[in-house]
């Protein structure tokens, strides 16, 4: 199994944790590609069209936990969990962590079986990856497997880097979304869940047939907790500020009219074997329809508050 094409069943887990970069405006390209230089030697991927965004690269933490699967067994899961940090348009951080899960044999390997394989862990004894991969999204043992908590780490990092002023126009919240995916079955199935106000989950099936890799399952994922986290932030200021008398909170508006408007676009890196994931969300729960009411709201707020000052907003 490779980052290019991996032939045949297998399932996968991660979490990404979205937020705003501490930073009062957005960063530059070339501040960016400093800010993910993470992992000696090895380069920061880039992009600028048609937005741009920066992908650090993988880091490998080793992990020997339990994994609890639907039945109630816990097998070991021993490997490595693959981490990077992604920041789009100079303004967008996410903490982006994952692992295959892969049959593992009754006897523990050296750590150099494991190391051999990046970003894989394995189950022990009779353990079910697709078993496994399901459990994970409905709840974890305080000692299960958490990818979660690599990706909050690999924030901290961020977050104190010298190259940023934290000195953000507005603090929105983060979100958590956590991922499983399946590649094998007849048709593309897809759920997203709005758990609570912090954590989403995105359960995915994908046919063998559309011949997706572990790169394009991720940057799937990474597209969606993205986009949820820009509605998610915009909604909340709106709703917030649009109640708020105080000319400051115009700021506010005008901060994210500025910096997050510009970076919606959906689907835009989604292989065409996963375009049916995008299309189930935009019916239910309506992303684009959501987004689209939500902005036209913020403008109809800046114009009232700008005719009540007597300006007109650009």
């Amino acid at each position: 199994m490779t980052d290019g094409r991996d032939d045949g069943e297998f399932a996968m887990v991660g979490e990404v944790r979205t937020g705003l970069l501490m930073n009062r405006l957005a960063l530059p390209s070339d501040q960016v590609a400093e800010l993910l230089d993470l992992v000696p030697g090895e380069r920061v991927r880039a992009r600028e069209r048609p937005v741009p965004w920066a992908v650090s690269a993988d880091q490998l933490h080793g992990v020997d936990c339990p994994l609890i699967t639907r039945s109630g067994a816990r097998p070991r899961a021993i490997g490595t969990l693959a981490a990077r940090v992604r920041v789009v348009g100079g303004r967008v951080v996410q903490g982006s962590t994952r692992s295959v899960v892969a049959p593992g044999g009754d006897r523990r390997q050296r750590w150099s079986h494991y190391m051999a394989r990046p970003g894989v862990v394995e189950l022990g004894g009779r353990g079910d990856p697709a078993d496994a991969a399901a459990r994970f999204l409905t709840g974890r043992a305080p000692e299960s497997l958490d990818p979660g908590a690599v990706s909050e780490a690999l924030l901290r990092r961020i977050r104190a880097s010298p190259l940023l002023d934290r000195r953000s126009p507005f603090r929105p919240r983060r979100t958590r979304l956590r991922w499983s995916a399946v590649v094998g079955g007849e048709r593309l199935r897809g759920a997203f869940t709005l758990v609570d106000a912090e954590l989403r989950t995105v359960r995915l099936r994908v046919p063998e047939a559309a011949g997706v890799t572990r790169e394009q399952l991720t940057a799937l994922c990474e597209d969606l907790a993205l986009h949820d986290w820009l509605l998610t932030t915009v909604a909340r200021v709106v709703e917030r500020r649009a109640s708020d008398a105080d000319p400051a909170a115009q700021d506010d508006l005008l901060a994210v009219v500025g910096q997050l408007l510009h970076l919606w676009l959906p689907s835009a890196d989604v292989p065409p074997g996963l375009g049916g994931m995008w299309e189930g969300i935009e019916v239910n729960p309506g992303f684009t329809r959501q987004w689209e009411l939500c902005v036209n709201r913020l403008r109809d707020e800046l114009t009232l508050r700008a005719l009540r000052g007597g300006t007109v907003p650009q």
